[in-house]
């Protein structure tokens, strides 16, 4: 593997200082360099020479935290992640969070981290072990390089499960402070050779929060040698440069293409000890290193306009102006501390800012509307069009291999602005307080269980999740972790009979449901019928109703509606902007094999799937009873192969406009397939209809409903 290793990167000298982010400071008796109590400076070389007595200055607690990854990635600029340990942006490092396994011969102190990079790794907690070496190519270690060239900060977070530090961890992760990162090299870990790095904390004039106090502090900055960089010399082998970053077992080549790479003689060490000089140097700051702007942000919302937009900024987290906890948006109209399922009985502090969304007028949404390209709505299926049996509606009827059909009943401005209609239930239910909230989410259905699960409900990605045009707040899209305490990307109220999916929704009587959501119901109840009695089938009316709101780039990753008890027909009005509705098979049986390479045990072999022919032949060999079933799993595993990343195609694309209705019905849709739901930017409402099996008389009750005379649709 060619790799230049990056040594030592010193900065630019200089005298221009950089104001660091205000955070609570509190006064600390040990001797410091003199400097304004009020402005936190940077060091420079010439103001480490100077030793003066002053009072210094230590942080009192963190500038931020949060009970959750999810609330400090929702919240925290620079720190879009949620999943691994470094954030990135523009592909330069922006992030890193400190928590559990730092790898062997990792530090922490009050001024310098010394960490290895994620990725190729097995294990889980604080036993992880590379499997493989990593390469410059990856793209943590190519952010973390770009940041290091370009001497960007980036902000450090440390996890409650961090053992490096001497103190102790104030919450589950708590933001440190600006740090540049200032070596990059290569050593073996193990069987394999990996990244590690070096981080130096930004502002050396102010005491970190995490720094230990009593007799093993660091000195003040004046009595150490800051200004001998550690020595470099030349592979005598290779002839590249290495720094050295240990005085025990002493200098070593860190080119890993090198014959002599991490080895003393001719063996590789077993005993460490770091350089002084590695240790206690510190680059000298100047104009060069780029200001990032606030470590954190922290402005009381409450001094703002009482009403916003349904755009993203809405629903962005804050931190906490009395307690500097970062809050999440959990309800529609409100950011609120106390508001945490994760809140430990210690907290007590009660902020709450109450922010209530404007009214968007439906022709802000409609109007410039461009049509989607045709790649946009790439189809495999074809539709039966239909303009005549439900005029004013143009049905589009598309039959899914073995799966059941999918009826699209496309509206117009003639359905949309009658009364009660579209128009109507979508101003109505802006000006309505429906109890919307965004609930954490637990564990999901299928095999795609990690993408979410449920009716328009589950993101595959988080709040993290969202679509973000925005190019400061990147999201990890292909992010599929699941992680305690994680919310929804949307906000949700139940009505009927409880739906029990991915998330635990409170759901309400429809006797206690609002006029909008009865009136949506008679719509839903109608293009149920209509869909399922078209197709053939016996009509079952709904007894349960969700009610989804999506603010600005919020999107919906692919899922399945199969909880069970579940009916074989679920049905959608969609108000607000435009969105496009995927539909796929399944990953399980496109491809045939899990992602941990364990044939499907009920696969049907669907039109479509990879490797179709010789999968049906070799199914019908087993389905005589020529081989046995650990043959028929052991051939299937050896004939197909499914790369990671891949996903099955897109088998259809629907563009749902203002008005639109979809049924979905079919037991085996929802067992082979899935969907995924992409609005536009805007304001979205879902309302998602469908029959659920129960044995409990209090939940019939909460599913039995009774139309008025104008809620009952009739299809104009």
């Amino acid at each position: 593997m060619e790799l230049t290793v990056v040594g030592d990167f010193p900065l630019s000298e200089g005298s221009k200082r950089l104001a660091s982010e205000t955070v609570p400071t509190a006064d600390h008796p040990s001797k410091r360099l003199r400097q304004s109590s009020e402005t936190p400076q940077l060091m420079t070389e010439a103001t480490l020479s100077q030793g003066v007595d002053e009072v210094e200055h230590r942080q009192a607690g963190p500038p931020a935290w949060s009970n959750s990854r999810q609330q400090i990635g929702d919240t925290i600029e620079w720190f879009h992640c949620m999943q691994g340990g470094a954030a990135h942006n523009g592909l330069k490092c922006t992030g890193v969070l400190l928590d559990a396994d730092n790898g062997e011969r990792s530090l922490m102190s009050d001024e310098v981290i010394i960490t290895r990079t994620g990725g190729d790794c097995t294990g889980a907690g604080q036993t992880l072990s590379l499997k493989q070496n990593q390469s410059p190519k990856g793209i943590i270690i190519r952010s973390i390089m770009a940041s290091l060239r370009a001497k960007k900060p980036v902000g450090v977070i440390v996890g409650v499960r961090n053992e490096l530090l001497k103190v102790k961890i104030p919450h589950r992760y708590c933001v440190m402070d600006w740090f540049l990162i200032t070596n990059v090299w290569m050593e073996k870990m193990g069987k394999y050779a990996g990244f590690r790095f070096r981080l130096e904390k930004l502002d050396l004039s102010t005491k970190g929060w995490w720094a230990e106090q009593g007799p093993n502090e660091e000195l003040p900055l004046a009595p150490r040698n800051l200004n001998r960089p550690p020595p470099t010399r030349e592979c005598s082998v290779c002839g590249k440069p290495s720094i050295q970053v240990y005085i025990r077992p002493g200098w070593m080549c860190l080119e890993p293409s090198c014959r002599k790479f991490w080895k003393i003689g001719n063996k590789e060490p077993k005993e460490f000890e770091y350089h002084p000089d590695f240790l206690n140097y510190r680059h000298p700051r100047g104009p060069d290193i780029p200001n990032s702007g606030p470590l954190v942000n922290v402005v009381d919302r409450n001094l703002e306009p009482p009403e916003g937009v349904a755009d993203r900024e809405e629903w962005r987290g804050i931190v906490c102006p009395e307690c500097r906890k970062c809050i999440q948006r959990v309800t529609w109209d409100a950011w609120d501390c106390t508001d945490d399922a994760l809140r430990e009985p210690e907290e007590t502090c009660c902020y709450r800012v109450v922010r209530r969304i404007r009214e968007i007028p439906l022709q802000s949404i409609l109007k410039g509307v461009r049509p989607y390209t045709r790649r946009q709505l790439q189809a495999s299926i074809q539709p039966v069009i239909d303009k005549r049996s439900l005029e004013p509606y143009e049905l589009r009827t598309y039959e899914i291999p073995n799966g059941g059909s999918i009826t699209h009943f496309v509206s117009n401005p003639t359905i949309n602005e009658r009364a009660d209609g579209p128009n109507h239930l979508f101003s109505e239910l802006q000006r309505l307080d429906l109890g919307l909230k965004r609930y954490p989410l637990g564990s999901a259905q299928g095999e795609n269980e990690k993408e979410g699960g449920g009716a328009e409900s589950h993101p595959r990605h988080l709040p993290v999740s969202s679509k973000r045009k925005s190019s400061k707040r990147k999201s990890c899209k292909k992010s599929t972790c699941r992680v305690k305490g994680t919310l929804t990307c949307h906000f949700a109220v139940n009505y009927g009979v409880p739906y029990k999916y991915v998330v635990s929704v409170e759901s309400r009587a429809f006797s206690d449901a609002p006029v909008p959501i009865l009136t949506a119901l008679g719509r839903l109840s109608w293009a149920t019928e209509k869909a399922v009695t078209g197709a053939g089938g016996q009509y079952q009316a709904p007894n349960e109703l969700l009610a989804l709101g999506y603010f600005e780039q919020m999107s919906i990753g692919f899922h399945d509606d199969g909880e069970k008890g579940l009916g074989p027909t679920i049905a959608t009005l969609s108000l607000g902007t435009r969105s496009r509705m995927h539909i796929r098979m399944k990953d399980k049986y496109y491809f045939g094999i899990s992602k941990s390479h364990v044939a499907t045990s009920d696969d049907p072999v669907l039109p479509g799937c990879i490797n179709e022919k010789e999968r049906r032949s070799l199914k019908k060999s087993f389905d005589k009873g020529q081989i046995t079933a650990e043959d028929f799993a052991a051939q299937r595993v050896a004939m197909l192969r499914r790369p990671g990343s891949r996903h099955s195609p897109k088998l259809l694309s629907l563009e749902l406009k203002h008005g639109d209705l979809v049924v979905m019905h079919g037991a085996a849709l929802q067992k082979y397939y899935e969907h995924a739901v992409e609005p536009d930017n805007g304001l979205r409402f879902a309302l998602t209809a469908r029959y659920i099996e129960t044995n409990s008389d209090m939940d019939r009750i909460k599913g039995s409903f009774k139309l008025q005379d104008n809620q009952i649709y009739d299809g104009q």
